[in-house]
């Protein structure tokens, strides 16, 4: 008799857990009142400014991704959602010498996007600012040790996107405010590298993270 009692309460809670998302979503998935959902992306980052003594070397783009969750809230204001989103990111930047040098750090980052848009029946189209902080948990080279970087980070995205069924796109570029190396020699970086001979005595003097992101998250 309780196993008969506690099959048909399992099964209960299972149905009102189906209908509530529904019930909340309404007839639309894209006008819900809350959604979750899970996000993935890739980001084309490269540093706002790297020196090595007192030559500013070139730099190029980095290929990176992000994977995370995302918690959209409908706002009493027609049109306005705040989505707060807990991501790990990985950044970086790729110096150019005789030998390429990949520079990378991954974060745990919070942005809050606050999103204005227009609901267009069968998708919305929206604008956001995107706020965000993080914190650093790996690096690239492995030489290079935690006291040398800041690894709590600020900054802010700007862009947009759209909202189809369940899906959202978004498309923002972002900047890292601040300065990622406190004070990193050229040893340290790349130590008996000979793409980067020229100045090997100075500091070398990173600025920080900037670029595009294109991220997809499914809401459930």
């Amino acid at each position: 008799m309780n196993r008969i009692v506690k099959f048909t309460a399992i099964i209960g809670l299972m149905s009102v857990l189906a209908v509530l998302p529904q019930s909340l979503r309404g007839e639309d998935h894209s006008s819900s009142i809350f959604k979750v959902g899970l996000k993935g992306g890739i980001g084309f980052t490269t540093m706002s400014r790297f020196e090595l003594g007192y030559i500013s070397e070139s730099v190029r783009n980095y290929t990176g991704f992000s994977a995370g969750m995302a918690f959209s809230f409908d706002l009493p204001v027609q049109g306005m959602t705040i989505q707060p989103e807990l991501n790990y990111v990985s950044k970086g930047t790729m110096y150019r010498g005789q030998e390429d040098i990949r520079f990378r750090t991954d974060f745990i980052e919070l942005p809050v996007n606050l999103q204005v848009g227009l609901d267009l029946i069968f998708l919305r189209p929206f604008l956001m600012v995107s706020p965000y902080i993080g914190y650093a948990v790996h690096k690239l080279p492995e030489q290079l040790q935690w006291s040398g970087i800041n690894r709590f980070q600020y900054g802010i995205g700007i862009g947009g996107g759209v909202d189809v069924w369940r899906f959202q796109i978004q498309v923002k570029y972002s900047w890292n405010f601040g300065q990622l190396a406190k004070s990193v020699s050229a040893d340290d970086i790349a130590p008996g590298r000979s793409g980067i001979e020229i100045g090997s005595s100075e500091p070398a003097r990173l600025g920080n993270y900037r670029g595009l992101e294109v991220n997809l998250i499914f809401f459930f």
